[in-house]
Order: structure tokens, then sequence, then C-alpha cells
């Protein structure tokens, strides 16, 4: 018995090697297609009696009557072509029909249209129409183009900060056109599932999202997340639109990347902490007045637990309702909301208040900047400043407290309201922004957790504890 071919011995394969056989080991004349298949083994035949080149045809496992054809062209390859044979009852010759060109037209996109023309025969209607409107059909990029100029730059629902995400995220990963060079790398080694806006969207299956989003995740599981949120959106508009018949871009939560919180990567302030942070800011406002701004709007941040960048620093003074105690924000990340202004904020508000009537006198009065509770101090280009996180390294360091982000302070302010107020969900949600009580949860979790392991301190200490 002649030894088996292995590893790179074995011969090349022809493609009759992926004929499909029967139970009793005769071919069914059917190979089950795929895109390396017709790429790598689909030639034209020659027949070197006539020193011609014949075209030659297969059969789709997969899909009854979806065959290919390498034509005979006077190309050395040929060019690859989809045909449906459709046999009708009681009449002899079948009818052909062109579906498209290969790779222009993929395999998934064949198959479809097949699906879409077998049903259309069932109903009675013509095949060729079924044809023709998938030839109009617009690509992925063609919507999205459309779902740009109609929404995301005309609905008043999306801030400036949203949008200029939102074309970022689009022109990296669906017009692959990056900056990053570190993002440009990721784009050139997985160009083949990243590709998928020359597509026709009702070509596009779930699978071409599923590797898409992989791909994109290499660059971080948070960014491939909000890409696919932002796809989602596009989808459910084309299916409102009519453009497409079905989304596809329906993921649940365990098919995305899982999400974790920021208090699962870094534990925010203690409150010996926010109050050696609140003491050495107070400092530096008395030891460095030129930092006088950016040491208030972190305050107020203490203060409120608002984001700092986008609810904070941006404060106009027509936004403090002084009769109703209250700070308005008409546009934030989880929509229209205000906080209250307590004891320790309305000193803050106060100082600024005071700090505007001496910055501001005469004409001064009558500048942008005036209207702002935080006015740049040097020439930018907006009115308000911006960053305070070189402050915020400052106060880090009077205090000898660890350098985090300014954002946690949000968390800070989350957790130890919580505890101040004996767990009331509804007023800790609502003073600090938060839409649902989802992120509250996390706080309430996180002072649990922290309870527990005070609570196994104690008991280690109490059974160590000598007699």
């Amino acid at each position: 018995m002649a030894p088996t071919l292995k590893g790179h011995n074995q011969p090349p394969k022809e493609l009759n090697d992926f004929l499909i056989l029967d139970s009793d080991g005769n071919s069914t004349g059917r190979m089950n297609f795929t895109n390396t298949l017709l790429k790598k083994y689909l030639k034209r035949k020659y027949d070197p009696k006539t020193d011609k080149y014949l075209e030659n045809v297969i059969n789709d496992s997969e899909k009854i009557g979806l065959k290919a054809k390498a034509n005979y062209g006077a190309t050395i390859g040929g060019s690859i072509s989809f045909f449906f044979q459709h046999t009708q009852k009681n009449k002899r010759n079948p009818l052909k029909y062109h579906l498209g060109k290969f790779p222009e037209m993929s395999v998934d996109a064949a198959r479809s249209l097949v699906d879409e023309l077998k049903h259309a025969i069932t109903l009675g209607r013509d095949p060729k129409s079924v044809i023709t409107e998938r030839m109009k059909a617009e690509t992925l990029n063609q919507v999205i183009d459309q779902w740009k100029q109609k929404v995301l730059h005309k609905s008043t629902r999306f801030a400036a900060s949203t949008i200029l995400d939102t074309e970022q995220r689009l022109k990296n990963w669906i017009d692959l056109n990056a900056m990053a060079p570190a993002t440009n790398k990721i784009i050139l080694d997985n160009r083949k599932d990243l590709n998928i806006a020359p597509l026709k969207m009702v070509e596009i299956t779930k699978d071409h999202l599923i590797a898409w989003h992989a791909a994109v995740t290499k660059t971080g599981p948070y960014q491939a997340n909000r890409c696919m949120d932002d796809l989602k959106v596009i989808f459910k508009w084309a299916l409102d639109q009519k453009i497409i018949k079905e989304n596809i871009c329906k993921f649940k939560n365990e098919e995305l990347n899982k999400e974790y919180t920021r208090l699962d990567d870094v534990d925010p302030y203690s409150r010996d902490e926010w109050r050696a942070l609140r003491k050495s800011c107070i400092k530096l406002i008395k030891k460095q007045p030129r930092i006088f701004v950016a040491c208030m709007g972190i305050l107020l941040s203490m203060y409120t637990g608002r984001r700092y960048k986008s609810e904070i620093l941006s404060l106009k003074w027509t936004q403090v309702d002084w009769d109703a105690n209250k700070v308005r924000l008409p546009k934030t990340k989880t929509g229209k909301s205000e906080f209250s202004i307590n004891r320790l904020s309305r000193w803050v508000l106060n100082s600024l208040w005071a700090f505007k009537k001496e910055s501001f006198k005469g004409t001064k009065h009558k500048t942008v900047r005036a209207g702002y509770l935080f006015p740049s101090t040097r020439k930018s280009k907006k009115p308000y400043i911006q960053d305070i996180r070189k402050t915020w390294k400052k106060i880090c360091n009077d205090a000898r407290v660890r350098h985090e982000e300014p954002y946690l302070l949000r968390h800070t302010w989350g957790c130890l309201a919580l505890e101040a107020t004996n767990g009331n969900f509804a007023v800790v949600k609502d003073e600090g922004g938060w839409k649902t009580f989802e992120m509250v949860e996390v706080y309430a979790k996180y002072n649990k957790r922290k309870l527990l392991q005070q609570s196994q301190v104690i008991g280690n200490f109490l059974a160590h504890a000598r007699g």
C-alpha cells in the first residue's frame, strides 16, 4: 500500500477535489462555494484539440440553481460570473439569469440574491425586476452619507462633540482613512474584514458585521462597541427609510465586548483623600492666583459630581438660577439636567462672581468671556478654559494624594453621596445627572464591596488579638 502523502508533500488541489460525494462515493456534481475556491481554483478550460479556451461551469451545493462560470475571454484567467438557472414546470429549456461578476459580487451576496429570486418566482414576480432592484441597491457608504446629511448634521439631539466623535469613527472604520499610525496598521492588517463600505446594504450579512467588529476590537473593546452602536443607528434608519427590508445589525450585549466600569480599574478617592484635595486646592488659590479659575472649576466639580469638562467648565452665568437655588444644564450627555446649589458650591459661585466683577470692569463686561463662570485666561478658540489637568496635578502633588484623572472626582462624589444619603438612589441619580440608576448601582456595589473588605480586616484583627 502506498504511503499517504502529508503536509507539504501533498500534491496541489484541483477544482474537482472539492466536489461533494454522495453516500456511495459518487460525485454529486456540486461543491460548496467559497470566495477562496472561486478565486484560486475556478479557471477556464483549455481544449488542446481546438487550441481554444472553453468556459467552465460549477454548481453550488448550498443554493440549488446557483452556478459560477469561468468565461472564455481573452484574458489569461478569464472573468468569473454568477448566474441562476431555473427549470420551469412542463418546459424543457431552463431559464438563466445573470446575477453579477465575481469578486464584485461575493458568494454570500449571490446566495442571498438567489433566495430573493426563488421567493419572487413563487409570488409570480418577474425575476429580472428583482435583479434590477439589486443592481440599483445602495452601498453602505452611500447610505451613511445620506444619514449624515439628513440626520447627524440636522437633528438637534446630537451635541457638537458627538457629531465630531461619530464622524471620526466612521472615517476611521468605514472610510478606512485614519490619521494615527497605529490605527492605520490595524486597518492594513485587517482590511479584508474591515472593507464593508463598498458592499450593498442588502448584501451585508451579520457575519460581515461580526468580522468587522472583531477587527475594530483590536484597537480597543470600547471603541469597537461605540462603532457598532453607530452602525445600529444607521441600519435602523435605513430600515425606516425602506432602503433595506431587514435589519441584521442587532446584537445582544453578550455578542459584543464586555465593558467594565472605571471603578473596575481604579478606586475612587476616599473621604480623607477628598478632604486633602479640597484643602490643597484652596491653599493653591491663595498661593497662585493665576490658577484661580482652574481651581474653582475643580472645586465645583468636587462639590457637585458633575462632568468637569462638558458640564462644569462651559457653564454660563445665565444658567445660574439664584432664586431657585439651581444651576440649569440644557444639554448634557444624558439630556436636559440641573443640580442644586449647596453651601459649598454657593461659596464657589460667589467667589467666581466677585472675580468677574473685578476682572471685567467697565467696557470689559461686554466681552464674550465675561458670560462664562470659568473664562479662559489666555487666547484660545473657546472663551472658557478647557483643560485643568496641569492644575489638578499640582493639587494632587501638594495634597500627597495619588494622581488619577480628574473624571474620578465624579465617581468619588457618587460613592460619597450614596453614603451621605444612606443609599438614596433617586437623589444621587438626579443631583449627579445620571439618566438611569445603572451607574448609581455600580457605586452602591462598590461601597458594599469596600465595606465587606473592611469587615474582613476587622475580623482578621480580632482573630489575632492577644488576650
